[in-house]
């Protein structure tokens, strides 16, 4: 394990390694990913040899840094942010890297004030990053659940509790996600169904309506040419 009296940044452009630290976290890490490693905190990363590494490496130190960890927003229990695309950040990170020159007047101050805007944004960046992964798998498990037993009535209440929520909750967060109420998406899905069904020309269109969930002929047929402009009969002339 490394241990430093300063924080440090790498950020990976090309290669894969594993992450690990003094706590036992062990987490891969590849292009675009940020490390983040704290003062007199133990880590090491342990890249693949049969895969080209680059990457940029900065340590920094100063009391706004340590104010950040103390408030929490940068913190040794969340080590690695996923930071793409490269052909943005990695711009970035190097300039403040580089090398100074004899010619180079610029403060080191501004270097440091470039590092927290950085910094900053990459917090930003990394959380929106997972909240939105966050968003995407919960709207998948819906998704999910309104497709089961597409010919039976849902018990709404029930559905809802599968996700921990009442079923006012559910139906807010699906249809910001979505779109649309959870009764929408779940008709459009017995509509589609019903469209494969009618396919099949022997099968009559009373036994489609009752197969798909519909209350009646005259109700599928509604809803059918709502969603999709035709009659069942037209659509299944067209098909």
């Amino acid at each position: 394990m490394r241990y430093w009296n300063t924080y440090s940044v790498v950020y990976v452009r090309t290669g894969k390694a594993r992450f690990e630290d003094e706590t036992g976290r062990d987490i891969p890490v590849g292009a675009g990913d940020l490390m983040l490693m704290f003062p007199r905190h133990g880590y090491r990363y342990l890249n693949d040899p049969a895969i080209p590494w680059s990457e940029i490496f900065v340590q920094f130190e100063g009391p706004v840094f340590d104010l950040w960890r103390k408030t929490g927003l940068i913190r040794p229990a969340d080590p690695v942010w996923r930071l793409e695309p490269l052909s943005y950040w990695w711009p970035k990170l190097a300039a403040i890297a580089a090398p100074r020159t004899e010619r180079d007047q610029e403060p080191t101050l501004h270097r440091v004030c470039l590092l927290q805007s950085l910094l900053a944004e990459a917090y930003n960046a990394a959380n929106r990053n997972e909240r939105d992964k966050e968003q995407d798998d919960w709207l998948a498990r819906a998704y999910s659940l309104l497709e089961e037993n597409l010919g039976g009535y849902p018990d709404w209440e029930a559905l809802a509790g599968r996700l921990d929520l009442s079923y006012e909750r559910f139906r807010k967060r699906f249809r910001a996600l979505a779109g649309q109420a959870p009764s929408q998406y779940r008709t459009l899905r017995r509509i589609n169904w019903a469209g494969e069904l009618l396919k099949n020309r022997r099968l009559p269109l009373a036994d489609i309506a009752t197969t798909c969930g519909f209350h009646d002929v005259f109700h599928f047929a509604k809803r059918f040419q709502q969603a999709t402009g035709l009659t069942p009969a037209q659509f299944r002339l067209r098909h």
